[in-house]
Order: structure tokens, then sequence, then C-alpha cells
């Protein structure tokens, strides 16, 4: 939207019907559009680079590493800052229908502006970098789904599970990864994604020298 193009991972196409995952990459001074999900949560992540989150006229710079949890409701868009490239990830509790169709898009031609609140304090920033497991959750806000990061060396494992009608994302922003499910083995390299939905026991192996991960689970 706005000035930024972003890629679909996992979107409702896909029969994500829990959560979604979105990559973008963005020039200095592009805009994403402000806007609001009316029903979602939204959970936005600067894995390279600097974003200005933009809340009416309202700027506030979070850098790679850091992460901004926006509460359903909430006016909310990015401006690229800093010298160079920015790429994001974000994913959306439960997905927004509406977003897919570009309707929520404030910068179009004729486009009403986004009808929602900004509410001091809502907005909550986290540093994930600086995390070994989750860094969102009930604690902040986040009901409708948890956001972990972790690192592995090559060889190292964890365990990780999804409950019936659940859903889980795994997203490789460093080196690769092995998801063995029963009989089933999947990898997945820089920026892949793992989707899995419905009950499963999985088990998570680093295949690169340091691979991380950030893991969307949305119960």
């Amino acid at each position: 939207m706005g000035d930024v193009t972003a890629r679909r991972i996992v979107h409702p196409g896909l029969g994500a019907t829990k959560t979604t995952l979105n990559l973008s990459i963005s020039k200095p001074g592009a805009e994403f559009a402000q806007h609001v999900h009316d029903q979602s949560t939204d959970t936005i992540l600067v894995l390279q680079g600097e974003v200005n989150l933009r809340q009416g006229d309202s700027l506030r710079l979070f850098k790679a590493g850091e992460a901004a949890f926006v509460p359903q409701g909430e006016i909310h868009g990015t401006v690229t800052a800093g010298a160079g490239e920015a790429v994001m990830i974000s994913f959306q509790n439960p997905p927004d229908l509406i977003l897919y169709t570009g309707a929520r898009d404030s910068k179009l031609p004729g486009a009403a502006a986004p009808r929602g609140h900004i509410t001091l304090g809502a907005v909550k920033y986290v540093n994930f970098q600086a995390k070994d497991g989750a860094f969102t959750g009930e604690r902040m806000g986040s009901y409708r789904a948890t956001g972990s990061r972790w690192v592995l060396k090559k060889g190292k494992t964890f365990q990780t599970s999804v409950g019936q009608g659940g859903e889980q994302v795994l997203f490789v922003w460093r080196g690769s990864i092995q998801v063995k499910s029963g009989k089933n083995s999947y990898t997945a390299g820089e920026r892949d994604a793992v989707f899995i939905q419905g009950q499963s026991k999985l088990e998570v192996r680093g295949e690169a020298g340091e691979t991380e991960i950030i893991q969307i689970q949305a119960p």
C-alpha cells in the first residue's frame, strides 16, 4: 500500500484463518499508508534498516531488531527512515480480509482518511533481537498470537506443537532449517516460511552455521 509493496507469504488464499505473514522491502522515504484493522492486531518487525511508525502526524522510530505491536482499531502506517533499504515482516491476527482488496490504502486518489483511534501508549514496542523465545504475548495484549525468536546453531533442535484448529508459521531470516512432523520432513532457507495448520508435533533443526527464526503461534 502507498509507496511500499508487500509480499504475501501466508494469507487467506492458502487457507489461513488465524494469522498472516507479509514481507516488505522499502526505500528511504517510502510510506506504507496509514490504515486501521477493525478486528485484527498487527505486529511489525524491522529485520533490517530503520522505520518510523506513523500515527497521524506523530512518528516513532524503531530499528532492526525491534518490533511494534498495534492493537485493533489503532491508526498506523510506516515511513522508511535511514539511508538504506528497510526489510520488515508483519503478521495480523486474525487475517484482515479487507486489507487484501486494497480498500485500506488511504493514499489512493479520493480515498477517505482511516477511521480509528490514536491512543497514547497503546502501541507497544519490544526489542525482539534481545529475546530467545517469546517477545509478544498476553502481557502486552496479544491474545490471538505469540511471536518468538529463536537462534539455532547447526544441528541444534527445538520441539514445538500446534493445537487442534491452531496455526503456526516458521519464518527463516538467516540460515536454513529442517522441520520434521511424523514421517514428513520440510526444508526452508533464508526468507522462506513453513506454514502448519492443525494438530501437529514438530522438531525444528538448524541446518546452517547459525539460523535465526521468527515463529508465530496462533492457537
